[in-house]
């Protein structure tokens, strides 16, 4: 493992009253984010403003495995990256999924344990620098 961090990128591309949804995107890795809405930051129930933060080896708690915490985000403290697939399996978090789709009646990722161990094995247990914006289209 080498001193440097390393660069994560969340790019957002839809916000809704459903979920926030994304592209988690690392040198040897990509996939799909769920998150909670647009509440203002407010803690356990916003998503995290767009910006940069620290990403740190953690441990989820709740679910009694290692995880990753974004590190930085103003007036918020223990956002996990964990397993989920929905935004109510999550009090402010991010989780990864494979795919996009429909679980117990809500718009979802899917399959969040296996990218969720996908990240973890691309993550290596390094500390990481995540950068949150939206998707914004390049136009010629």
């Amino acid at each position: 493992m080498s001193g440097r961090l390393l660069r994560c990128e969340l790019v957002r591309f839809a916000y809704t009253p459903h979920g926030v949804f994304g592209r988690l995107v690392l040198p040897d890795f990509e996939c799909f984010t769920v998150e909670r809405p647009w509440e203002g930051n407010a803690p356990r129930v916003s998503c995290i403003p767009e910006g940069i933060y620290a990403l740190e080896p953690s441990r989820f708690h709740r679910g009694g495995y290692d995880c990753y915490e974004v590190v930085g985000v103003p007036g918020r403290s223990m956002i996990k990256v964990h397993r989920g697939n929905t935004m109510h399996d999550l009090l402010g978090c991010i989780a990864p999924g494979q795919g996009l789709g429909y679980v117990r009646g809500c718009w979802a990722v899917t399959r969040s344990k296996v990218a969720f161990e996908s990240f973890m094995a691309a993550m290596a247990g390094q500390s990481g620098q995540l950068i949150v914006k939206p998707y914004l289209p390049e136009y010629p």
